[in-house]
């Protein structure tokens, strides 16, 4: 979809922690890219996390590859009776294979790395004292200077990290690829959503055009797996945050994986 923001709403816990890890490895590049110290440490500090199974999380893995295997199973359930699908799904099933047995053994340099770091061990325990800047340790100083050399910093952890992203990936890319857009338009703002009770859903994805977003209209969901309700609320500078009174057109998808 063309010039459309997607906002990635999870409906199980295995989902969430899929999207948490797709966020920080999506985080973590735009910090290398940019060369920003303080963000790089951040998004690794939340990829530990996933990583790891830290602050309430499960260990990210394993679920990665139970979603890969649910994506399988669905793709090869659409083949039967669509044969000039067949190809195409043979194809994204030895993808998600080779990605299955890349990340079977885990990433061991990569957990070494982000263990090991003492940069990020201290940023870490900053976060956890909630001294979110490390005034303590004067970490904005030392990141400052550090930062002028940060390569034999980054890129063993970018290296090391390349099966996962690729796995995230190619799983994000098909959790969009086989399943239909629904448009859908949110009267006075709010609109409701009745996911089908014979199907587990494990995602909502709600897309809206990028002038909206640019405007600060951000959407927001609540409810359960059985009724959801939609209402967009916008964000302006220097205001608090107020629902949206018009109407509203946007995008949905209910994504039958992960529940």
């Amino acid at each position: 979809m063309t010039n459309m923001v997607q906002f990635s709403f999870a409906l199980s816990g295995r989902m969430r922690s899929f999207i948490e890890l797709r966020d920080a490895l999506a985080c973590l590049e735009t910090a290398y890219v940019s060369q920003n110290g303080s963000a790089w440490l951040h998004a690794a500090c939340d990829l530990r996390s996933s990583l790891v199974g830290e602050h309430g999380r499960k260990p990210v893995i394993p679920e990665v590859i139970g979603l890969l295997q649910d994506v399988e199973s669905f793709i090869k359930g659409l083949s039967e009776g669509v044969p000039h699908y067949q190809s195409r799904i043979q194809t994204a099933c030895e993808q998600i294979q080779k990605h299955i047995k890349a990340l079977a053994p885990g990433i061991p340099e990569v957990a070494r790395i982000l263990s090991s770091d003492a940069l990020l061990t201290a940023y870490l325990n900053a976060q956890k004292k909630h001294d979110w800047l490390g005034h303590k340790l004067c970490l904005q100083q030392s990141i400052k200077a550090i930062w002028k050399h940060p390569d034999a910093r980054t890129l063993p952890l970018h290296h090391a990290l390349v099966p996962l992203c690729d796995a995230v990936n190619t799983l994000d890319s098909m959790l969009n690829d086989f399943v239909s857009w629904k448009k859908e338009i949110a009267i006075d703002g709010s609109g409701h959503i009745t996911p089908d009770r014979k199907i587990s859903y494990g995602l909502l994805v709600i897309a809206l055009p990028e002038e909206a977003v640019e405007n600060g209209i951000i959407p927001d969901i609540s409810g359960n797996r059985l009724a959801v309700r939609v209402r967009f609320q916008q964000w302006l500078p220097g205001e608090p945050p107020k629902d949206y009174k018009e109407d509203q057109p946007y995008s949905m998808m209910l994504v039958p994986i992960g529940a």
